[in-house]
């Protein structure tokens, strides 16, 4: 991104990838055309925030249709990368350093002791700032991640519980996370934006659909962001269609398409 592109940017747009830009190839298509046009214009910059690793979403850009970014938060917002991406690249040290500060990845895992029915998840998504794990064999997934959420908030501010889909539980660095993932790379990029929205279907999406200027959700949001409707924050837009289109349909309602 240029000099001259940073200064004209009106938006930046922070989406989730799988369930909320994938689940409709067509619609991915169609939207995917509309946010690069945007992005050669010098209008929209482009941050990918996922759950995924970063060669997962490096594969999603052949495979998937996934638009190209100007940026990629992964791992729940422990991991940032810049172009040019490639497989096997770090993800930026200052980000990184930030959140080593105060996580201790031994303490993050002690967490979930004798909680029954937790399973540690795959060594890719565990890293030195993110435990992760499966609660969906508990007896009772939702008290699990509750009891989870006391010892952590008895524990201090060091740590925090993203907690979604009634199956995925990450502890990450309190300092983590997907909208300050997003914050920081605003600063760190020196961008002005008009506005900063977000798009996402799941709770691990919940901070920055929250947190930032405006938020999108998609029409097949999981229940933990549904359930909000009943009392919406002001910068909540929830979309009757499911994945891109929803997406879509959030930016014509903001005036970005």
């Amino acid at each position: 991104m240029t000099h001259t592109k940073q200064q004209q940017i009106q938006w930046v747009l922070a989406s989730d990838i799988d369930n909320t830009l994938t689940g409709d190839s067509q619609a991915l298509l169609r939207l995917g055309r509309q946010l690069a046009e945007l992005r050669a214009q010098g209008r929209l910059a482009l941050f990918l925030t996922t759950g995924r690793t970063l060669q997962e979403t490096l594969t999603g850009f052949e495979g998937e249709n996934i638009p190209q970014a100007d940026a990629i938060i992964t791992q729940v917002g422990t991991e940032i990368y810049l172009p040019p991406f490639s497989a096997g690249m770090q993800p930026l040290q200052e980000w990184a350093d930030r959140l080593h500060r105060q996580y201790s990845r031994q303490q993050a895992v002690s967490f979930l002791s004798n909680i029954d029915g937790a399973v540690l998840q795959a060594d890719r998504y565990n890293t030195s700032l993110k435990a992760s794990f499966y609660l969906d064999q508990a007896p009772n997934p939702d008290r699990a991640a509750e009891l989870v959420q006391q010892r952590v908030a008895a524990a201090g501010d060091s740590y925090q519980v993203v907690w979604s889909s009634g199956k995925h539980l990450d502890i990450l660095p309190a300092a983590a996370g997907k909208a300050n993932a997003v914050r920081f790379l605003i600063h760190h990029l020196q961008l002005a934006p008009q506005q900063v929205i977000a798009a996402g279907d799941s709770g691990n999406d919940r901070s920055m659909l929250v947190g930032l200027d405006y938020g999108i959700v998609v029409g097949n949001a999981q229940p933990e962001l549904k359930e909000m409707q009943a009392d919406p924050p002001a910068q909540l837009y929830f979309a009757q269609q499911p994945f891109a289109a929803g997406v879509a349909e959030g930016l014509r309602q903001l005036g970005v398409l």
